[in-house]
């Protein structure tokens, strides 16, 4: 079956990698002929910059619910695709109220269960939680699940039944890789013949545990002369700083803020380091071995030790253990990547491969 239109939602577009992921689905889908509209919470976001003219962004002010109320009923598309818990209960809830025929397909990137780590000793709340999103995703008439680890979390923890589940791969790698990262980097680190660089990418946010990074870093360089660059922003920078200068390295990290296009710093740098406390799978891991980067990432979802197939294509280490992350960055440093095998595992990740693989799961839900 052929699908005219399919819309996206995102109302709280940040840095992440949601936003990312459905910027570039919405790209691909475009690029097969779909009418795609985008609704998003920042219209002017870099992110967005990217999207041609086949993506229609709608901008979406405060409560998605009035958007969705006026947008649905008028548009009718065959297929809302949501990416945020939230969005996934306004979409629901719209479509209850109005009786629509759009199938509401939720895109769920980290295990839900990992929610509720935060408040673990709070049984009650969890309790209240975990019926709330068992009941709400058991009306979805489908979801995408990132990795089957994700899948079995769907389906054994909150017990979904009933509702098509896939595993889908997201659209990380872009047509143009090799263009956009042979862009200009102008900073003065990459440059060469400069002392080795190991970077990092995401939101400065707890979930991404840079502290244990900065550790590690610390205890690589007390050996050999390196540096840590970590693109990305968030409430965590001011902590961070402190951290690094009490551990001696401020003058060897730079915490360079968000950067729209970071392909030409990971193609330049060393060894490319996830630190995260959890994850769904690491698109920076992905994007870093699409360009022949070496990967050490914390084995903090299956998903990441399936993409690094148990370390043979990456350093994995403990999550929080700063000594053998210090190791693992050694290692990577001091050896060779195997670019046929990094190309290989991201080959699925393709922009256009990908993007048809959630054609064809959308197409499935209309027959």
């Amino acid at each position: 079956m052929k699908i005219a239109k399919i819309a996206l939602l995102v109302s709280d577009f940040e840095d992440g990698g949601v936003e990312r992921n459905f910027t570039s689905l919405a790209a691909g889908l475009a690029d097969l002929g779909v009418e795609v509209h985008f609704m998003v919470g920042n219209p002017d976001h870099p992110y967005l910059q990217e999207l041609g003219q086949g993506v229609c962004v709608i901008p979406v002010v405060g409560d998605p619910t009035n958007l969705l109320r006026i947008y649905l009923p008028q548009q009718q598309p065959p297929i809302l695709l949501t990416g945020k818990l939230s969005d996934d209960f306004a979409a629901l809830a719209v479509k209850r109220l109005l009786g629509l025929e759009t199938r509401l397909v939720a895109a769920v990137g980290t295990l839900l269960s990992g929610r509720f780590a935060a408040h673990r000793w709070n049984f009650l709340k969890t309790l209240r939680e975990t019926r709330q999103i068992r009941r709400a995703y058991g009306q979805l008439d489908g979801i995408t699940a990132l990795t089957a680890h994700v899948a079995r979390d769907l389906r054994d923890y909150f017990r979904i039944r009933g509702v098509p589940i896939a595993v889908l791969h997201n659209p990380i790698i872009p047509p143009d890789l090799a263009t956009l990262a042979a862009a200009p980097c102008e900073h003065p680190w990459l440059a060469p013949g400069q002392p080795p660089v190991v970077m990092a990418v995401g939101g400065l946010r707890k979930v991404k545990d840079f502290p244990t990074l900065l550790r590690a870093f610390a205890r690589l360089a007390q050996g050999r002369d390196a540096r840590l660059l970590i693109l990305g922003e968030g409430k965590e920078r001011g902590r961070l700083e402190q951290l690094a200068a009490r551990l001696g390295i401020a003058d060897r990290v730079d915490l360079l803020g968000f950067v729209a296009n970071p392909f030409p710093f990971m193609a330049r740098c060393r060894v490319l380091a996830l630190s995260s406390v959890r994850e769904g799978l690491g698109n920076v891991l992905v994007e870093a071995m699409a360009l022949g980067t070496p990967v050490v990432a914390t084995e903090c979802t299956e998903g990441i030790r399936d993409l690094l197939r148990g370390g043979d294509l990456g350093g994995l280490v403990p999550v929080g253990d700063d000594e053998a992350l210090a190791r693992a960055l050694q290692a990577a440093l001091d050896s060779r990547p195997d670019l046929e095998a990094l190309a290989r595992a991201t080959r699925p990740f393709g922009r256009e491969a990908a993007s048809r693989a959630y054609l064809d799961f959308f197409a499935g839900l209309l027959k």
